[in-house]
């Protein structure tokens, strides 16, 4: 008979031996099963650095398996195979296919005390030894590393990236990047030759397939900022100091200028930034200065400027140099100008028979009767002494009498100021002296006449004394203030007009044929008279641009109408102005940015007065207000100052579309400032800028008939170092006019423009201008 109670009871050690089976053995199972199932799926999926690998989690003998394949025949593989490994129930999860990464983008940064390792690299192996090399490269500096791991490494990766980040520690802040088959150094570099060595990375690095993209690299800026050029003999030449790369060739073509003849030019300049206003300027000024002498220094120090050396080896020929450069170059040139000249000759001896006095005459004797003197004996015959013969004396032949004196070149000068007029320079005699005097008090000038005339009576051609400076004085009294110098028969007149009207009354004395006294104007520069001030008015509105005042040159009026032709306002053009040379000195570009911004505008006026630009409008968009005031302020040339005061308009605005889809943009363009990855010249697709186009598309929905104008933008980033912001821009636009078309947007609808840098949001220079001037915005015509 069965007893239950009996075999009950030996369930339990059986139970207990199954309970520590499951908590000893199972941990173990797990592991080796997990082991098995990662091997077999591994080994059909097929292993590539950077692909997520395969991982396996396990629950009982339920393997889920997850990670990447090289293709979708080895995930099917994965799974069929663990399927079949023993100790496997069921196969659970999946493997998807690997996707290279696209770009593949990489980069070391350096800024302040840190370095930041950031991108994507193939594997740990990589990633380690990039944090090493960074450590070592950099010491002292704190390396954080952001790196992480993605399928699809360009071949020889990880040498190149070796390769760029030994070139870090020439910045002094900015980065190395690789980008696919790309890569770029940019920034700030730490020292002149840390800037030549880095150029030269760019050229030579290791290859490998890589080609440089054009960075930003800027020269380190330095002060004080120093150029020198010393003539060493009429064949030699050496400069040194410092050059902004941009204008490395300009510098190089303003040598070729001043010194035409072949010479060696010892060049031992080196690159850098901080430059002095109107660097060019002044030292094409220097050149020209120096190319005078026989030896000799031009050098300049910030704003300081000296010249030395040895003038002509004639005196008056170096005199009359001296004259120039102080008249001709600026009045402040005396005091920083020491001219070395040849001692003045010593006047002619006079003649000979000038120096004999003059014997009084002496009478003929007269003898009286009583004086009369006895007669003479009876001569008595002597005996004939023996004969002498004495040799007869040489002939003395008196010497000829010396050469008379050469002429003195004439060397005479004008100047007219606020104090009145000063002569000086040379006269033939006390009489013209005196005449010509008279003659410059006639002129009825404000102020006193200075006379430091000095009396030459052997002045060459003395005749056409009178005639030559009596023109000269005639030139002078059309001047506000200036000089007029007499260099043998060599004009030169340099000094300032009221209008436009009087420069041209003297235009048309200085181009009579022939000039009086046989004067000549010879040599670029003998005449300078320019109206100041020097004034250019415009305005807009909807009948078009009106312009009023001066312009340099024909060259800069065609370059404003074109401005105008590439306007809404195309062929609204009155123009008022009058070709007057004399502008100072980027007063073309001035009146560029001043048209480009009045045609932002629903109406304005523009006020361009010498080196002051005053600007004022009304817009409709509080975009352009913003955008309008800052670029006038931040695209002058050097030197301009700039009042500019837009206002938002309170009526006139319209309400409807397309004007509605308008202020839809510039909202969707201030809230979404950066477009695109920063950098480069790729042009890829992130997150930020997908989000935005897809809100574009739904705004360009609501007016369907509206013409949109893409426009792309730039912040400064990399301008001293030649890269084309301009080109990355419009290839920005140009992205984005394509991503809408691709989303249903008519392409007859859409044009591209790029500005690059001309309209920034925000100063250059700023915080924030690198994420709010880097950005694609829309216009919609109007």
């Amino acid at each position: 008979m069965s007893q239950p109670g009996r075999w009950l009871w030996g369930l339990v050690p059986l139970a207990l031996l199954w309970g520590a089976g499951n908590l000893f053995l199972g941990e173990a199972i797990e592991r080796d099963v997990g082991r098995r199932a990662v091997a077999v799926a591994a080994a059909a999926a097929g292993e590539a650095p950077g692909a997520r690998p395969v991982t396996a989690r396990i629950d009982g003998r339920d393997v889920t398996i997850s990670g990447e394949a090289l293709s979708a025949d080895g995930a099917a593989r994965a799974i069929a195979r663990l399927r079949a490994e023993f100790g496997v129930r069921r196969a659970l999860g999946g493997l998807s296919q690997v996707v290279a990464q696209k770009p593949y983008s990489w980069s070391a940064t350096r800024r302040g005390d840190v370095v930041t390792l950031t991108g994507f690299v193939p594997d740990e192996t990589t990633a380690r030894s990039l944090v090493a090399a960074a450590e070592q490269g950099l010491p002292g500096l704190r390396v954080e590393d952001r790196q992480s791991f993605a399928f699809g490494a360009p071949a020889g990766f990880a040498s190149m990236a070796a390769a760029v980040l030994a070139e870090l520690p020439r910045l002094a802040s900015g980065k190395v990047a690789l980008d696919d088959m790309r890569f770029c150094i940019e920034g700030m570099a730490a020292t002149p030759d840390a800037y030549l060595a880095l150029r030269s990375a760019l050229a030579n690095l290791p290859r490998e397939g890589f080609q440089p993209v054009a960075c930003t690299l800027e020269a380190p800026s330095v002060s004080p900022y120093r150029f020198s050029a010393e003539k060493l003999s009429q064949e030699a030449l050496r400069i040194e100091g410092f050059v902004p790369p941009a204008l490395s060739e300009a510098v190089q073509e303003a040598l070729r200028r001043a010194f035409p003849a072949p010479m060696t030019i010892e060049d031992l300049t080196k690159p850098a930034s901080g430059e002095p206003p109107a660097f060019l300027t002044r030292v094409t000024r220097a050149l020209g200065d120096l190319a005078r002498l026989r030896q000799g220094r031009a050098e300049l120090e910030a704003d300081a400027y000296r010249l030395s050396g040895e003038g002509p080896d004639t005196f008056e020929a170096c005199q009359a140099l001296r004259l120039q450069i102080a008249q001709g170059d600026g009045p402040d040139s005396v005091a920083r100008a020491t001219i070395a000249c040849p001692p003045e000759p010593p006047p002619p001896p006079p003649p000979v028979e000038s120096l004999i006095p003059a014997l009084p005459a002496v009478p003929d004797p007269v003898f009286l009767p009583s004086d009369l003197p006895p007669p003479a004996p009876a001569p008595v015959p002597e005996t004939p002494a023996p004969r002498i013969e004495a040799t007869p004396a040489p002939a003395v032949t008196p010497s000829p009498p010396p050469p008379p004196p050469a002429p003195v070149a004439l060397a005479w000068s004008a100047t007219r100021g606020p104090d009145g007029l000063t002569l000086q320079g040379q006269a033939p005699d006390a009489a013209a002296r005196d005449a010509l005097l008279a003659k410059a008090r006639a002129l009825g000038l404000a102020g006193a006449v200075t006379d430091r005339l000095a009396i030459e009576a052997n002045l060459r051609e003395a005749g056409d004394y009178a005639e030559a400076t009596g023109f000269a004085l005639e030139l002078l009294g059309r001047l506000k203030a200036g000089t007029v110098t007499l260099a043998d028969k060599a004009l030169g007149i340099v000094g300032e007009v009221a209008d436009g009207a009087a420069w041209a009354e003297l235009d048309a004395l200085l181009r009579r044929r022939p000039l009086p006294a046989g004067l000549s104007l010879t040599g670029e520069g003998a005449a300078t008279v320019v109206p100041r001030p020097y004034r250019l008015s415009l305005s807009v509105d909807r009948s078009g641009l009106s312009l009023a005042g001066y312009l340099p040159d024909a060259q800069t009026r065609e370059a404003l109408r074109a401005l105008v032709e590439a306007s809404p306002l195309k062929g609204l053009w009155r123009d008022e102005t009058q070709l007057v040379p004399g502008a100072p000195q980027g007063f073309a570009a001035a009146a560029a940015m001043a048209v480009g911004n009045l045609l932002r505008l629903d109406l304005g006026s523009a006020e361009i007065q010498d080196d002051r630009v005053t600007l004022r409008g009304l817009t409709c968009r509080d975009l352009i207000q913003r955008e309008v005031e800052t670029s006038a302020a931040s695209g002058l040339p050097a030197g301009f100052r700039v009042d500019a005061a837009i206002g938002l308009r309170q009526t006139g605005c319209v309400v409807d579309p397309p004007a509605t889809c308008q202020n839809d943009l510039d909202t969707l363009t201030k809230r979404n400032t950066v477009l695109f990855a920063q950098g480069t010249s790729v042009v890829a697709l992130d997150a930020p800028t997908e989000r935005v186009i897809g809100e574009a598309v739904a705004i360009l929905n609501q007016c369907p008939a509206a013409r949109i104008t893409i426009e792309g933008h730039a912040n400064n980033d990399g301008e001293r170092g030649g890269f084309d912001n301009l080109d990355l821009s419009a290839r920005r636009a140009l992205r984005v006019r394509d991503e809408l078309v691709r989303r249903g947007i008519d392409p007859a609808r859409l044009e591209t423009q790029g500005f690059g840098t001309k309209r920034p949001l925000v100063p250059h220079g700023q915080a924030e201008a690198r994420a709010m001037n880097r950005r694609v915005q829309f216009t919609v015509a109007k």
